[in-house]
């Protein structure tokens, strides 16, 4: 079975990443070690303001994710990511595909 790399973006739920933030890490661990992933490392991001509500949230936390999973397992882990009673969202993407945009250079004319 091979292991791809991913990154993850997780929107938790806030009064449990502020209470009991091993339990949280702990279940997005538990969601990706269940379909044959590794976590790499974790990250927590700061707690925002969500532009509307999610699952009755108005704010939340984000959580970045480096993992390797079996590709076949990415749908199975963003399913158990929408059951989840902690996480709100969940973005998983493969990080060598991410573009980085540029900015133009603007020429002026003297």
């Amino acid at each position: 079975m091979t292991l791809k790399r991913y990154e993850g973006m997780f929107l938790v739920e806030p009064v449990k990443a502020s209470t009991n933030w091993d339990e949280v890490t702990k279940h997005i661990e538990e969601v990706i070690t269940k379909h044959g992933g590794k976590v790499i490392q974790s990250i927590k991001w700061a707690e925002r303001k969500l532009a509307y509500p999610i699952k009755k949230q108005k704010r939340g936390t984000y959580v970045l994710v480096d993992f390797e999973a079996p590709p076949a397992s990415i749908d199975k882990i963003k399913a158990d990511s929408v059951l989840s009673e902690i996480i709100l969202r969940a973005l998983i993407v493969i990080p060598s595909k991410i573009s980085v945009i540029k900015p133009i250079e603007e020429k002026i004319n003297a």
